[in-house]
């Protein structure tokens, strides 16, 4: 009982840099996902972060930089008239890259032809991890460690599939449900963050 008035308490999703500012930033235990977002085109990038064991969080140049282990998954949404589709995603133009091969990744293929790749697993960061301001159509938020939260991770990414990377609903929901999968059986606070 006490656990769930305790979680009642707790946000689901905050912006990560007002959560920050208002010292509401979880410090054991919490995942951080922001997203880069090319207007124009729809190319989208994904990056999920989990971490746990914060030992400081301070803000470094145009972003906040945790001391604290954490893991990584990529995520990368290619329109089907990105031209370079043929270039390993870690050998892209900066703004375009992410750092995996081909065959670090899965692939969906959407109706519209859009494909989605993410990676098969995450990439540990032992000590700290920086995460930027971001800019124009790029978000970061942080979600709390509740009950809910792969309900929250999936949705969050279903919308923002849909609506800011111009998937179909279903590829969208399926491509979310497929990296939620991963997330939380791969960057759970069990094991390593115990």
């Amino acid at each position: 009982m006490a656990k769930k008035k305790a979680e009642s308490n707790l946000p689901k999703v905050m912006n990560l840099f007002d959560a920050y500012s208002s010292d509401q930033l979880p410090k054991d235990q919490g995942y951080i996902v922001s997203s880069f977002i090319n207007g124009n085109t729809g190319y989208s990038i994904y990056e999920v972060i989990s971490y746990s064991g914060v030992k400081a969080i301070y803000p470094d140049g145009g972003g906040l930089t945790f001391q604290s282990q954490g893991r990584k998954l990529h995520a990368l949404i290619e329109p089907a008239s990105y031209p370079h589709k043929g270039i390993e995603p870690y050998l892209r133009e900066k703004a375009d890259q992410i750092p995996l091969r081909f065959k670090e990744v899965e692939k969906i293929i959407a109706k519209n032809q859009t494909t989605i790749y993410y990676a098969k697993k995450p990439i540990e960061s032992l000590s700290s991890f920086t995460v930027s301001r971001p800019a124009g159509f790029n978000v970061s938020f942080v979600f709390y460690n509740r009950s809910d939260i792969y309900a929250t991770l999936a949705k969050f990414f279903e919308q923002s599939f849909a609506n800011d990377a111009g998937l179909p609903m279903s590829d969208a929901r399926k491509g979310a449900g497929e990296i939620t999968v991963i997330v939380k059986k791969a960057m759970n606070f069990k094991g390593n963050y115990d």
